[in-house]
C-alpha cells in the first residue's frame, strides 16, 4: 500500500515539538465559601478568615495541581460491537467528538506551590502576604488535525485549517500583598496588589496555517510567529529551526541568578472583592481577579514565518516501516530549506486570565450555609462559564467541610468537596473540584493454572475501573497555623437560640 506524505505533517509535529504548553491560572472553587481557610482570601480578598492571624508552613502551606480539557469526555471512548474504540479506529464516530470540542481540542495544566503565606488582623483590616510560583500550560488542537486522522491521511482535494493551534507556556512568580476591611457596617472591601516576575514562557500567535492538497502539489500558507524568553538558550541549526536547548546550569550560583534575581520580565496584576452582608440570613459577594499582565523583555527569541509554500508529495510504502524514518528525515529537512523563518527577539505580553465570581450565600445558622456562584473565567476571544451550588459546614474548632456541584456550559458536570481539620493550631485543609462519579466498566478475565500447568481461562467480569468523563480536576492542599479561636468578628460559632 502507498500513500502520499506532504511536508507539512512533519513541519506540524516539528512545530509541536520545539514549542511548550500555556495556560491560565485556575483557582479552587470548593474554597469559596469555607471561610475557616485562610486561603479563601486568594478567590475573595475581601473575606477575612475566622482567626486573628494565620501562618502557612513554609513550603507545605498550599500545594495546588489542576488539569482543565474537554476532550476526555464519555465521547473519546466509544463502544461498537461490544468492543472499547479510539480516535484510531476505522469506525470512530467523530460526530459527538466534534461537536464538543468546536474548533479545537483543549487540555491546560496548572501547578503552583506557595513557599511563604501568613495575615493577621489589625485594628482597621485584615493583612495578608503570600509568594506563589506558579506554571501555567496549554495546548489547543485544531479539530482538522482529527480530520486527518478520520481521512485516513491527506487525501487529494482535502483543505485543513490549522490555525486555532495554540501552544504555549509560562512560568512565573507572584508576590501578594492584600487588605480587607469594613467600609460600612454591612459591606467589607478588599484588594490584592500583585508583583509578578517572569522567569520562563513560550507564547504562540499564529494568525494563518492552512493546507490545500492536489494530484500534483499541495500549497500551505502560514502566517504566525513563536515567542520564547527563557534563561535556557534555545538552540538552532543552519537553516534557523529549533533544533535543542542549550546547557543548563548546574552550580547554585547561576540558578539563583536564573531565577530569583531574574527581573526582566515584570509583571503586574491585582485581584479587587467586596462582600455584603444584607442582613443576619443572606450575604451576597463578587469578586475580580487576575487582572494583569507580564511583560517578557529577557532571554528572547523569536521565530516567525509569513508565505505560501508549495510542495511536492511523496511516495511511501507505509507496509515498510523502515522506510518511514527515512522519509519523514527527508521532508524534515526539505521544510527547512523551503519555509522561510526569520529569527528575532521581539518582546511580548502574556496575561493571567481573569476570573469573575458573583455569589450569594444563605446562612441557615452560624455554622452551616447554603451557597450558589457563578464563575466566568476569560481568555483570548473565549471565555468558560461555570455555575456552582454548595452546602457549607464551618465548626471553627475543629471541622470546616464542603459539598458542592458545578455545572460547566460545554464542559464538566461534576461534584467538589473541601475538607479542613483543626488540632489545637494546626489545621490541615484539602479542597478539589470535579471528583469523577460515574464510571465506566470494562472487561477483565483473569486465569488459573490446573496441576498440569495448563491455563484454565476464568470468567469475564465487568470492573468499573476508569471515569467515564475527566474533563476538569484540581486539588489544593496544605498545612495552617492558625492563631485565635474567637469565631467570625464577635459572633459565637454555634448558637444557643434558634434564629429562624
Amino acid at each position: 500500500m502507498y500513500m502520499k506524505i506532504n511536508k507539512l505533517a512533519v513541519f506540524f509535529l516539528l512545530l509541536g515539538s520545539c514549542i511548550g504548553f500555556s495556560g491560565q491560572s485556575q483557582q479552587i472553587i470548593s474554597l469559596y465559601y469555607l471561610e475557616n481557610i485562610p486561603q479563601v482570601q486568594g478567590i475573595n480578598p475581601a473575606m477575612a478568615p475566622r482567626a486573628k492571624g494565620y501562618l502557612g508552613i513554609p513550603f507545605a502551606n498550599s500545594t495546588y495541581v489542576g488539569i482543565n480539557t474537554d476532550m476526555i469526555g464519555s465521547e473519546l471512548i466509544q463502544k461498537h460491537n461490544g468492543e472499547y474504540i479510539t480516535l484510531t479506529s476505522k469506525d470512530y464516530d467523530y460526530d459527538p467528538f466534534y461537536k464538543r470540542i468546536g474548533k479545537a481540542a483543549n487540555f491546560s495544566a496548572y501547578q503552583a506551590i506557595v513557599p511563604i503565606q501568613f495575615g493577621f488582623s489589625g485594628k482597621k483590616g485584615y493583612f495578608s502576604f503570600s509568594w506563589s510560583e506558579k506554571l501555567n500550560q496549554s495546548i489547543a488542537i485544531p479539530r482538522d488535525f482529527f480530520a486527518v486522522m478520520e481521512n485516513g491521511g491527506f487525501p487529494d482535494g482535502s483543505n485543513y485549517d490549522f490555525s486555532p493551534m495554540a501552544i504555549n507556556a509560562q512560568y512565573y512568580r507572584e508576590i501578594s500583598v492584600g487588605y480587607s476591611y469594613n467600609f460600612m457596617s454591612k459591606l467589607r472591601i478588599g484588594f490584592h496588589a500583585k508583583l509578578l516576575q517572569g522567569l520562563a514562557a513560550v507564547k504562540t500567535d499564529i494568525e494563518t496555517f492552512n493546507l490545500k492538497t492536489g494530484l500534483d502539489q499541495w500549497d500551505l500558507a502560514l502566517k504566525g510567529t513563536v515567542y520564547s524568553s527563557s534563561p535556557v538558550e534555545i538552540l538552532t541549526d543552519s537553516t534557523g529551526f529549533p533544533n535543542g536547548i542549550g546547557e543548563i546550569p548546574k552550580r547554585a550560583k547561576d540558578v539563583i541568578d536564573m531565577g530569583l534575581l531574574n527581573f526582566s520580565n515584570p509583571g503586574i496584576a491585582a485581584d479587587f472583592g467586596v462582600v455584603y452582608e444584607h442582613n443576619e440570613a443572606w450575604t451576597f459577594s463578587a469578586a475580580l481577579n487576575d487582572v494583569g499582565f507580564i511583560s517578557w523583555k529577557g532571554n528572547l527569541k523569536s521565530f516567525s514565518a509569513d508565505g505560501t509554500f508549495t510542495f511536492d508529495g511523496l511516495n511511501l510504502d507505509a507496509t515498510n516501516i523502515d522506510s518511514i524514518d527515512i522519509v519523514l528525515e527527508e521532508l524534515t529537512d526539505s521544510i527547512k530549506n523551503v519555509v522561510n523563518v526569520e529569527q528575532g527577539t521581539q518582546p511580548f505580553r502574556t496575561g493571567l486570565g481573569p476570573k469573575l465570581y458573583i455569589g450569594t450565600k444563605y446562612n441557615v445558622n452560624h455554622y452551616f450555609s447554603l451557597g450558589a456562584l457563578s464563575r466566568t473565567q476569560f481568555a483570548k476571544n473565549d471565555f468558560q462559564q461555570e455555575f456552582n451550588v454548595s452546602a457549607n459546614l464551618n465548626l471553627y474548632h475543629f471541622l470546616t467541610t464542603t459539598i458542592n456541584y458545578t455545572y460547566s456550559i460545554n464542559g464538566a458536570n461534576t461534584v467538589g468537596f473541601g475538607l479542613a481539620l483543626r488540632g489545637g493550631p494546626l489545621q490541615f485543609y484539602i479542597a478539589a473540584d470535579y471528583l469523577p462519579y460515574a464510571y465506566r466498566s470494562y472487561s477483565i478475565q483473569t486465569s488459573t493454572t490446573d496441576d498440569n500447568g495448563n491455563t484454565i481461562p476464568g470468567t469475564p467480569t465487568d470492573v468499573p475501573i476508569a471515569p467515564s468523563t475527566l474533563d476538569n480536576f484540581n486539588v489544593v492542599f496544605g498545612l495552617n497555623i492558625l492563631f485565635g479561636a474567637n469565631g467570625f468578628r464577635d459572633e459565637p460559632m454555634i448558637e444557643t437560640d434558634t434564629r429562624f
